[in-house]
């Protein structure tokens, strides 16, 4: 339980720091040198600019809890890593994609490709850290394997 709830909290740390990363970037891009704490259209769906912000904290919060929590997948053995992969990914796109949608949303095709662009990378960037972890624990896993012939070997 304390491990889930450490990565639900850092999923949402995690998730509203790179909102606001974002956000600092189609400030740069759009901006004409001023931070847009939140974009005009997704502004408008509330009746003031601290109300848009808050739900847009929460919601980028949520993108990271999602993916923190969604790799958890990756702990049931039974399954093959196709399918924790794919499931892995229909979690994550279901949350990500509405929410990019609703917060950034793409105005031309070409933004609308961009942003699935970003989806791929950061899911991409999500699967290569899982995939590293896991051959880090495989490694270990070995070397132990080993050690312990190697020990009974020496006994005989």
């Amino acid at each position: 339980m304390k491990s889930i709830l450490s990565r639900i909290i850092g999923g949402f740390v995690i998730g509203v720091l790179i909102g606001q990363v974002v956000q600092i970037l189609i400030s740069l891009q759009v901006g004409q040198g001023t931070y847009l704490p939140v974009l005009d259209n997704f502004r408008a769906f509330f009746t003031n600019e601290t109300t848009a912000f808050i739900i847009q904290i929460i919601l980028t919060g949520c993108i990271g809890v999602v993916f923190a929590t969604s790799s958890l997948v990756f702990d049931i053995a039974k399954w093959g890593l196709l399918k924790q992969y794919m499931i892995h990914f229909c979690v994550t796109s279901i949350v990500w994609v509405p929410v990019v949608m609703l917060l950034w949303t793409p105005e031309t095709f070409k933004n609308v490709i961009i942003m699935m662009i970003n989806f791929l990378a950061t899911y991409i960037l999500t699967w290569w850290i899982q995939y590293t972890l896991s051959k880090k624990d495989i490694q270990k896993i070995n070397a132990a394997i080993q050690s312990k012939r190697n020990e009974e070997g020496g006994n005989k």
